[in-house]
Parts: structure tokens; sequence; C-alpha cells
């Protein structure tokens, strides 16, 4: 990418560095590629996609206001519908290609919503900055250091992705792996977590899918 976002993350306040940001350069590795490529031919289908579920069905517990992370965020529904609910949204995914489709969209509904074409398995987030962070679809497990890092105290994290069957043969390491998600965020407060089966199967089986919403602690004196 064209500049790295650390130094001023950690440097500047919530509403200078959402509105400075810039897109960035176009990172060349296979996952960029491939996503570049399917964001180009249906970009439009993936914009019309509605947020998730997830989201929709647990407002309540989110902030109204404040910093949200939407991290792997793609065209950015999810962190385009949260920043028209008020939140200052940053979203990060290695394609340039869903990221403009984004932007573009954000220029349309405004609020503020900003992107960086970033490489998330070099993730590195300031400490207790954003009130709320967002992963769909998405597993780097380094990531979760850095959400832990990232999140302020009180801060909720929403987190979903597909996880293997307790009697899978041979685990996606793609996938997590049962109880990993509770073990990675178990000294968070657990608002809401179940395991379901996702829409679409594979080899005639259901893909399962983890979904966590959790908060993290608040400081003690």
């Amino acid at each position: 990418m064209a500049r790295r976002a650390d130094r001023r993350l950690s440097a500047t306040g919530a509403t200078y560095w959402l509105s400075s940001y810039e897109l960035g350069a176009e990172i060349e590795n296979q996952d960029a590629l491939r996503w570049n490529a399917r964001y180009g031919r249906d970009g439009q289908g993936w914009l019309a996609k509605p947020p998730a579920q997830l989201l929709m069905d647990h407002l309540w517990l989110l902030p109204k206001s404040g910093c949200a992370l939407d991290a792997a965020a793609g065209v950015g529904t999810n962190g385009l519908f949260l920043a028209r609910r008020g939140l200052n949204v940053l979203a990060l995914d290695v394609s340039l290609v869903g990221l403009r489709l984004a932007m573009e969209r954000a220029r349309q509904n405004g609020g503020n919503f900003a992107a960086v074409v970033y490489d998330l398995s070099r993730l590195w987030l300031p400490e207790n900055h954003f009130d709320l962070v967002l992963n769909f679809r998405f597993l780097i497990r380094s990531t979760f250091t850095q959400y832990r890092r990232g999140l302020k105290p009180g801060g909720v994290l929403v987190f979903e992705s597909f996880v293997s069957s307790p009697h899978a043969d041979h685990p996606s390491p793609y996938h997590l792996k049962p109880g990993e998600l509770l073990d990675a965020f178990g000294d968070f407060e657990i608002l809401f977590h179940r395991v379901v089966p996702g829409k679409r199967k594979y080899a005639d089986r259901p893909r399962w899918i983890e979904q966590l919403i959790a908060r993290k602690p608040k400081k003690t004196a």
C-alpha cells in the first residue's frame, strides 16, 4: 500500500485520521488479485447485499457513536451501514477494487467512512482506540491479539467465521477450531455466542459458522 497507517493512528485523534486517510496502492498478492477479480466482475451485486444478519439482530448491543474498525471489509456493506448510524468507520481490506466501490457508495450516503488497502496478516492497531471491531467471514489468527489491543475497555467485538466440525477428519486451517474463539476472548464479557449451520454445504455436509459478540473488560481502579 502507498502509506502505512500505524504512526498516524497512534499519533492523531479519530476525527483527523478518519478524514485524512487515502485509499492506498494496490496489493499484488494472490488474495488481492482473487478478490479484485471477484469485485470487478460483480461489485454492484456485492454492494446490493444487506448488512450481516448478526449485526441487524443485535444492534442494541453495539455502540451508536465512536470509532469502528471493519476488518476484511470487502465492499464495506457493514461499515457503510454503521457509518450511516453515526459511527466513524475505518474499513481495511486487501482489495483495492472492493474498497473503491465502498468509497463511492460512502460519498453517496454520507457519514464518516474511510478505507485503507491493508494486508491484515500484518495488522497493527493502536492501543485502546476502537469502540467496535467487526470481523466477518475472515480468519487470520494473528489478528486476535490486535483486536484485543485495539478495542477500548468496554469496546465490542463482533466476530463471525467458519468453524470446523468437531468430527472433521481434516479440519481446514482457514476455519476456526472448536472452542478456539472462546479461548481467545475468554476474559471478555460474552454477550452472544452460537454455532449454526451455514446456508451452503460442502461435500453434502453443512458448513458451520461461529458467531460471537463480546465486550472487552473495563479497567478497574
